[in-house]
């Protein structure tokens, strides 16, 4: 199997565990994205997770798998904003409300983490640091590596996921 394939069956494995439809996954290619690391994004106005295909190129596995946890929640968190989620999962109206806010919001990347903290400390960010972070350990026992000015926020965030 390889990256591009992975990148599919990945998004398509994290939206079984969050009881969603299968968002279409496609391929970009963006020499500035790429100078800023941006490995991927979920274009909510297509429903299309979008991943970077020079990252992808080089990518380990787990790099990308993580990634197709990270950005199907963004799906999720969509989808429960919006509310067309039609699962089980119930979410308090607080957070449905601060996803909304940081949605309409949405700070961006700058690529250089240090600069970030603004892009890292939303919830919406923190909730699919958080998702994808507790289903590499629960799966594949690994843990990812959260960024140290929001450990804290995403600690607690994994008590939502056990």
């Amino acid at each position: 199997m390889d990256n591009f394939e992975v990148a599919m069956s990945g998004v398509a494995l994290a939206a079984r565990i969050l009881n969603i439809k299968t968002p279409d996954v496609q391929f970009f290619n963006d020499l500035e994205l790429n100078r800023k690391g941006i490995n991927a994004v979920f274009l909510k106005e297509k429903m299309i997770i979008a991943f970077n295909e020079i990252w992808i190129s080089s990518a380990n596995i787990l790099e990308i798998q993580t990634t197709c946890f990270h950005e199907t929640r963004h799906v999720f968190q969509y989808l429960v904003v919006s509310g067309k989620y039609k699962g089980k999962e119930s979410i308090e109206q607080a957070t449905i409300n601060t996803w909304r806010q940081d949605m309409e919001n949405y700070e961006r990347p700058s690529g250089v983490l240090e600069n970030d903290e603004d892009y890292l400390t939303q919830d919406i960010e923190i909730d699919a640091i958080a998702f994808a972070h507790y289903y590499m350990d629960e799966l594949f026992k690994v843990k990812t590596i959260i960024p140290t000015q929001i450990k804290q926020k995403v600690l607690i965030k994994l008590n939502v996921f056990i």
